[in-house]
């Protein structure tokens, strides 16, 4: 069924600085779950404390309602960590996967039967006699992959298994590791950096920020509603404008109106978090926040139009994407910006 995991009121601190704080967390069986957040945010150190490779400085971290700090042997075994530079020896891949199993005492036959099906499942079965520091990057760490799965684990954390791919080789390598456990009842943690893939493939997501949790929920909840600006950011949204909500919930940048309204946050400050096509760009005097054209460009599917909206006292940048057939203005010119609400999100 997979492993439960819990995390509980958990610090780790190096150097005299808090790194990671988890408060609580809890992984269902089978669920594949992505930790999202920049470098730095903490991802890989919680990754170990799961794994059972590093202990917390406070606090509790369970498999199965078991503390890492008293998994034996066995229970050891059924964790799989996947770190981010495979770590092969210097002999065949084939052997590469057998050796774990013989170190469980699984007769050759079925080493070799369980090997080769794991190699099978993430497309590299015509490797199994190369020597494995010779294949490239990508299929070294789908050896890698495979070489966790022939032990059948329960329990799969996974640090970046595609860094150093390029777009169409990441995107390839994520289709066949998601058919590869789509059949397999295994709790997947997953680390990454890149909210594209924590939208395709999770079930649930965890948004570190500096080393605490900001936010979990399902990727959809997230990418609509962000819980603030650092994890807004984190979702790729292209856009953070100081804001204002006027007691009738109306979202207002300066004094300028934004076409946003919110029943959910009474009044006061706020910020808008808006993707680059949630930005509606209409000449100058029809209304909305008044803004300067600072150049176009082409972009993969559209133009990207830079912008500096124009504040008492400054100007913030903003972009926005135009569809290709749209008509573009120029640069230097004076429009005006509104905010289309389904692509936009008001934070406190």
């Amino acid at each position: 069924m997979g492993a439960e995991l819990t995390v509980r009121d958990v610090r780790v601190a190096r150097g005299g600085r808090q790194v990671l704080a988890v408060d609580h967390l809890d992984v269902k069986a089978s669920e594949h779950l992505f930790v999202l957040g920049p470098n730095g945010a903490g991802k890989t150190t919680l990754l170990r404390l799961l794994s059972a490779v590093d202990r917390p400085d406070r606090g509790d971290v369970e498999v199965d309602g078991v503390p890492t700090r008293r998994l034996g042997l066995e229970e050891r075994r059924r964790i799989g960590y996947v770190t981010q530079r495979p770590a092969l020896l210097g002999t065949t891949v084939l052997r590469n996967l057998e050796l774990p199993l013989r170190w469980r005492g699984l007769p050759r036959e079925r080493r070799r039967a369980l090997a080769l099906a794991a190699l099978e499942r993430l497309q590299v079965a015509h490797l199994a006699q190369r020597p494995a520091l010779r294949l490239s990057g990508g299929e070294q760490q789908r050896v890698n992959i495979a070489r966790s799965l022939a032990c059948d684990p329960d329990l799969l954390l996974l640090d970046e298994p595609a860094a150093g791919l390029d777009p169409e080789a990441r995107a390839i390598f994520f289709t066949d590791l998601e058919r590869a456990l789509a059949d397999r009842a295994v709790t997947t943690v997953q680390v990454t950096h890149r909210p594209e893939e924590a939208l395709r493939h999770a079930d649930r997501l965890v948004v570190l920020v500096d080393g605490a949790v900001r936010q979990v929920d399902t990727p959809e909840m997230i990418s609509r509603m962000p819980a603030d600006a650092a994890v807004a950011t984190v979702m790729g949204y292209d856009n953070l404008l100081t804001a204002r909500v006027t007691p009738d919930g109306a979202v207002l940048v300066g004094e300028w109106p934004t076409g946003l309204h919110t029943d959910d946050l009474g009044p006061g400050p706020a910020v808008v978090a808006a993707f680059a096509n949630a930005v509606r760009i209409v000449p100058s005097g029809r209304g909305g926040l008044p803004a300067v054209v600072r150049g176009v460009s082409p972009g993969r599917g559209h133009r990207v139009v830079l912008l500096d909206a124009r504040l008492p006292g400054e100007r913030v940048p903003l972009v926005s994407h135009l569809g290709v057939d749209a008509p573009a203005p120029a640069p230097g010119e004076a429009v005006c910006i509104w905010f289309d609400d389904a692509l936009s999100a008001v934070l406190r």
